[in-house]
This record gives structure tokens, C-alpha cells and sequence, in this order.
């Protein structure tokens, strides 16, 4: 797969555009406060880089990057309602690429999910997908699992349609806001969610509540420790403010499922973009690597560069992350 198949670069240098729109429109001159680290908790930050009028910082504990100092709650909610760049991708963007999508991203996810699921001897008879947009993983996962009871979990009224038209139970809410359905999912998963949300811990605390006890909680994100992101940095087209606010590190990750009460934590970087997105950063601008000879070296030789994605992905070293928790039979109560 290459990063032209699910993200064409004219549609999404648009997106890029009207984010950077709306960071002006919607944040210029809203006050800002100091926050912890969203992984750890932690408060020895270091201030890195500024992109669209946000500041980032990186946590001197567990290496997570995140935004901050950060904006009040209410203005990313407000942002959220009003976001040219959300409606751009949830009405332009993501229809032009969906069956890609399908084909390339959620029909493997799913079935790596299934997988992971056997090899952890979990049953899952009731599956709910936080942030479940146009329904597609639910969709694929009902292909490989007939039987299971599906619930979508989509606070967007056009892609809660979009998930009713394709037969689902459908909850057009945060996820924050759900009652009813604490304690009884199988398996809880949400798929680049994390990156936006205002409170991970929070977040994850709120998905823990949705699975049983003895039930896990999965997250896929983008992680501060993947090859691109190091090379790429403030230069990054996956670090654009005010969608994309949090890149946890591994041990980021591992400290924020602890705290949220979540064990048998398992991290994965299944990643095959890195090396590709690195390609055309640098094909755009060569002075990226001007001083790396072995890394473009690498980068030119097609087989060289597949067989360094593989290390990558095997290594923890993608940014493409898979986080898996556990929720304790008996809960116990953490910071």
C-alpha cells in the first residue's frame, strides 16, 4: 500500500489547507493553559515546535508529544461544530476514498482483529466501535462474525446515517455522553479517535466503561515514535492542529492504559506507511535529507526501503499504533 491509495494528495493538501483555515477562524486569541502530559501525567515538558498557531510539547518522562499549552475544552467543542475541514472530510474526502479504504485498511483490520481476538481466547459476541464513521469496520467485521451484535457509536449525524444504511445499531452521541450500555461489550475498539480527543485519560477511562469486566479495550492511533513523525517532526503532514493534538510514545501508551485501569497491555506498530510517507516528503523538498546519506540510501532502493518498514512495524518504530487493554475481572481504582 502507498500513501497515494488512501490519502491523494490534492484532496488532502485541501484538507490540510482548510485545517490550518479553521485553526485561524477558530482559536486566534483564545487564551491557552498549561496541561500535564496526556500519557503519564507527568509535568516536566519540554516546549518543541509551534504549527497553525499551536504550541507542541514533548513530556521529559515517557517522550509522548502533544499539544500545549492548550485552548479551553469549549473551544475545541465549538471547533468541532463549526469545522470546515471536518465537514471537508467527512463529505468530500473520505467518500472519494472509502472502497480503497475498504479494500486496503478496514477488510485486514478486521480480520487481524478477529486474529488477535482468537489468539487472546476471547468470544466476541458484542462488539462496539467508538467513533465508528461510515460504519466500515463494523460492516467487515459482521462478514467474519455473523452472529455478533454490532453497536456504532457516532456523535456525526451524516455518518450515523451512513452506518443505519448499512443495517447498524447506531448511537448518535459522544461517546462521553452514552448511558445505558456501561459493562457490556466484549470488545471495545476505536480507530483514530485518540489523536482529537481534548482528555485521553478520560477517553479511555470512557471506553473502559463500555466493556464487560474480563472485556478489552482497543485504540489505533498515531504515535510519537514512528519512524515518519522522528524524521518528519513539525514538517509532518500527520501533525496538523486543531484535529491532530496527541502522540503518545510507547511508554506514553502503556502509563495511560495503566491509569485508566486497563492491564495485559499489548502495544503493536502494524505500520506500512512510514518509509512511503518519508519517500514523497523528501521527493517534494530533497533538503530534508540532505545530511542523511545512509537514510536515503535506503529510501532509494526499493527493496532495501520494504525490508526497513518490516523492521519498522516489528520493532515498535510506526506510527501507526495498536493498543490492547484488558479491564480487570474486579476494577481497581488508579490515578
Amino acid at each position: 500500500m502507498k500513501e497515494s491509495d488512501i490519502r491523494p494528495e490534492a484532496l488532502f493538501n485541501r484538507y490540510l489547507e482548510l485545517s490550518a483555515n479553521d485553526a485561524e477562524r477558530c482559536f486566534s486569541g483564545i487564551s491557552r493553559h498549561s496541561i500535564p502530559c496526556v500519557g503519564c501525567g507527568g509535568n516536566q515538558l519540554k516546549p518543541e515546535f509551534e504549527k497553525n498557531g499551536f504550541g507542541y510539547a514533548s513530556c521529559s518522562d515517557c517522550g509522548s508529544l502533544f499539544q500545549a499549552p492548550r485552548p479551553p475544552i469549549e473551544s475545541f467543542e465549538a471547533f468541532y461544530r463549526d469545522s470546515v475541514s471536518g465537514r471537508y472530510w467527512a463529505e468530500v474526502f473520505f467518500p472519494a476514498v472509502a472502497e480503497a479504504r475498504r479494500e486496503r485498511i478496514f477488510k485486514p483490520r478486521a480480520e487481524r482483529l478477529s486474529n488477535l481476538c482468537a489468539q487472546k481466547g476471547l468470544v466476541v459476541e458484542r462488539i462496539i466501535d467508538v467513533g465508528a464513521g461510515y460504519g466500515i469496520l463494523l460492516d467487515e467485521w459482521r462478514r467474519l462474525h455473523p452472529q455478533a451484535h454490532l453497536l456504532a457509536i457516532e456523535p456525526s449525524a451524516m455518518l450515523a446515517r451512513a452506518c443505519r444504511a448499512k443495517g447498524l445499531e447506531v448511537v448518535e452521541n459522544i461517546a462521553e455522553n452514552i448511558t445505558g450500555y456501561q459493562g457490556v461489550a466484549d470488545f471495545v475498539v476505536c480507530f483514530e479517535v485518540l489523536e482529537h480527543v481534548y482528555d485521553p485519560l478520560a477517553f479511555v477511562r470512557t471506553l473502559s466503561s463500555l466493556a464487560r469486566p474480563g472485556g478489552y479495550v482497543f485504540v489505533s492511533t498515531l504515535g510519537v515514535d514512528g519512524f515518519d513523525i522522528q524524521c518528519l517532526w513539525e514538517k509532518s503532514n500527520s501533525i496538523f492542529p486543531p484535529h491532530h493534538i496527541n502522540f503518545l510514545s510507547v511508554a506514553g501508551f502503556q502509563r495511560l492504559f495503566e491509569r485508566a485501569g486497563l492491564e495485559n497491555i499489548d502495544i503493536t506498530t502494524p505500520g506500512v506507511l512510514d518509509v512511503d510517507i518519508v519517500r514523497n516528503a523528501v521527493k517534494k523538498n530533497p533538503e530534508l535529507f540532505s545530511n542523511q546519506r545512509y537514510l536515503a540510501k535506503i529510501l532509494a532502493d526499493d527493496a532495501l526501503a520494504t525490508a526497513f518498514q518490516i523492521f519498522l512495524a516489528e520493532n515498535r518504530l510506526s506510527s501507526h499504533m495498536w493498543v490492547l487493554g484488558k479491564k480487570p475481572r474486579q476494577e481497581v481504582v488508579h490515578d
